[in-house]
């Protein structure tokens, strides 16, 4: 089972993460010290249980189990409580909570506790009771057969009836500016309060940095079906379009019987995002038009760069990479074929450097360089991977003997630019196009200090000088420096200098 816990007593919260880690098979997959910030953790993570304490500053667990209530989300809950909130307790259990534990908690009682809820969701499962969205889940990406029964056991869950009107949307964000992720959540969640009789589903591939949205509803006419569409692309895409930083759309119909098929056609329709420029949805008629020629990979070209690698000349190597590129470019190929010359081309440097320069090479092949080429969707992200390749390979981007604080320098880089954002270890690392182990591990090595601990130091060292050079107040200060949430960066705050924000404004 997935696991959230919100407590605010930290010993009880993180005591209780690592005895449900240690010493049963389940994951906690986030930990909260209250009710506000649990939910958003269940809203973000989508646990199969919640542990909550009932007394929290801010939002309390009864609070936080209402509004989970009146947001429909399906999760199991059990309460942590002490004697004298023994009522609360009860109260909770009404609220739709499945059980409580009272403190000190023994490990006895979590055991049979998550054995318990376990058994209820297995049970659930046998009878087709199960998270909606996992239930749509499994089917759309194929992690159970779509099957008469189990698409039968999908409609009776989501409550699907016949003859409703199905459309899917896919958007590709690889490409997109920063926040955008953030921006199609919030559109998609107003859509839903804007049309009340369609249910929405909306999915997110984070590997593939891809949006599936699925709308359900009564069956209209032509136009009821223009003027949601027509909402869709004004909320979601067209006030976002931006030509320099491009996410692509594409739509279609479908049923319950077929939503894996229409989400494998949407995928290849969004494919054609590496020879096509057009705005707004990638259509069928657009992907019907396209004329491709016939591939031919242009030998002499690579040929020439490899010769120039050969010869360890760089201006050389720019040149012989630029004009491969220009020559991609003025083709009309198909999109496979599209990728597949800027990969055989890849290979032709990574075999080349493999005989003549086996550092570059280690580095070249460990930058996750190919996996960028492997899974870009538009011709602007291959060509600027094809850059970082002909930049490598030509001196440019990296000192050989030393790529750890080259790679360290790039991260601190963008964290100079972004920190104002909220950043995060996984944004950096997919930057930089490593793992975020990786990243972590490198700043422990190089720095001697976590990423995260990284991040958050540079963040108060620029709050600090906003509190002694300015007149802002503490609140505008936090999100100056990358924190949403006030009270939480009044506690990051005094962390780290050992006290608060205005007493640190106060000292001499």
């Amino acid at each position: 089972m997935r696991i959230v816990i919100v407590e605010d007593e930290i010993k009880i919260r993180e005591g209780m993460g690592k005895m449900i880690e240690s010493q049963t098979g389940h994951m906690v997959v986030g930990e909260a010290a209250d009710g506000e910030e649990g939910l958003e953790m269940v809203l973000r993570f989508k646990p199969d249980l919640v542990i909550t304490d009932i007394r929290m500053p801010r939002m309390s667990g009864l609070q936080m189990l209402k509004e989970l209530a009146e947001r429909k989300v399906r999760t199991h809950i059990v309460i942590l409580s002490g004697y004298s909130d023994f009522e609360y307790a009860q109260k909770a259990i009404r609220y739709g909570a499945d059980d409580y534990l009272l403190k000190p908690l023994a490990i006895e009682d979590v055991r049979k506790m998550l054995k318990d809820i376990e058994a209820k969701i297995q049970e659930e499962d046998a009878f087709g009771y199960g998270n909606q969205e996992n239930r749509l889940r499994d089917i759309f990406f194929g992690n159970v057969e779509a099957s008469e029964e189990r698409i039968e056991e999908l409609r009776r869950v989501c409550g699907f009836a016949p003859g409703m009107k199905y459309d899917l949307m896919a958007g590709y964000i690889g490409a997109a500016q920063p926040g955008y992720k953030e921006q199609v959540e919030k559109e998609i969640a107003e859509l839903g309060r804007m049309y009340k009789d369609y249910k929405i589903y909306l999915m997110y591939q984070e590997n593939r940095q891809i949006f599936f949205c699925l709308t359900v509803g009564k069956a209209e006419g032509e136009e009821e079906k223009s003027w949601y569409e027509r909402a869709f692309y004004n909320q979601v895409v067209g006030k976002y379009q931006k030509k320099e930083e491009r996410f692509v759309w594409a739509v279609t119909g479908c049923t319950e019987y077929n939503l894996r098929e229409a989400k494998e056609h949407l995928e290849r329709n969004l494919s054609y995002a590496m020879v096509l420029e057009s705005e707004g949805w990638i259509t069928d008629e657009t992907v019907e038009n396209y004329k491709a020629e016939l591939f031919e990979y242009p030998l002499e070209l690579g040929n020439h760069l490899k010769n120039a690698i050969c010869r360890g000349e760089s201006e050389e190597i720019i040149q012989a990479g630029e004009a491969f590129a220009d020559y991609m470019n003025s083709r009309h190929y198909t999109p496979g074929d599209m990728r597949f010359g800027f990969l055989k081309t890849y290979h032709i440097v990574e075999d080349t450097l493999q005989d003549i320069d086996l550092t570059l090479h280690e580095y070249l092949k460990n930058s996750g360089i190919i996996n960028r080429m492997e899974n870009v969707f538009t011709y602007r992200e291959m060509s600027e991977t094809w850059e970082d390749v002909i930049k490598i390979i030509a001196g440019k981007r990296v000192k050989r003997e030393n790529i750890s604080n080259y790679i360290i320098q790039r991260a601190i880089n963008y964290i100079r630019e972004h920190y104002q954002e909220g950043i995060t270890q996984e944004e950096v690392s997919r930057k930089l196009d490593i793992t975020p182990e990786y990243l972590s591990a490198l700043f422990s090595r190089e720095l001697g200090i976590g990423f995260s601990r990284f991040l958050r130091r540079f963040r108060i060292s620029h709050a600090k000088r906003l509190l002694k050079g300015t007149d802002m107040k503490i609140y505008e200060i936090a999100e100056a420096v990358g924190y949403s949430d006030a009270k939480y960066f009044a506690r990051i705050f005094k962390e780290e200098q050992g006290v608060t924000p205005g007493e640190y404004r106060q000292l001499n």
